[in-house]
């Protein structure tokens, strides 16, 4: 009988240590996971802050050919509008003070530009403080 219960015990201790060996594993497992889609979500987010620079670029370049084009101008604005859309709510949810930031010079940079005669000189200015904002945001996501 002294036997059974030590036989017993002994199972019982083992079946416990295993199980509390698991957690820990499925734990770390669990974080290291985490940290990947971070990574990845960071890497998603400058691709898209790199093409949103990239039609910011051609934006400012319409601005300063010396023969205005509104229609050119307007193309290259819903390109930007697009661009943006794309990566905007992943910014929003995970960066929310950058995104408001971000946008305070976005949204009437796309609506100027979106305009028939819209305001160049405006809009430049607005093109430059739009991208300091995006090179800010693309040094902290580069830091994660």
């Amino acid at each position: 009988m002294k036997k059974i219960l030590l036989y017993i015990s002994i199972v019982m201790v083992v079946i416990m240590a295993a199980g509390c060996n698991s957690n820990g594993e499925n734990k770390t497992q669990e974080n290291s996971k985490a940290n990947n889609s971070d990574g990845e979500m960071a890497d998603e987010l400058l691709n898209g802050s790199d093409e949103v620079m990239a039609v910011l670029d051609d934006l400012q370049a319409n601005l300063e050919n010396k023969d205005e084009n509104s229609e050119l101008i307007q193309k290259t604005g819903k390109d930007l509008e697009e661009n943006w859309d794309e990566m905007e709510k992943k910014v929003e949810e995970n960066f929310p003070e950058d995104y408001e930031r971000i946008e305070e010079s976005l949204y009437p940079l796309i609506s100027e530009s979106q305009k028939d005669q819209g305001d160049s000189a405006k809009m430049k200015v607005l093109v430059t403080q739009t991208k300091e904002k995006l090179e800010s945001f693309n040094e902290k996501l580069a830091k994660e």
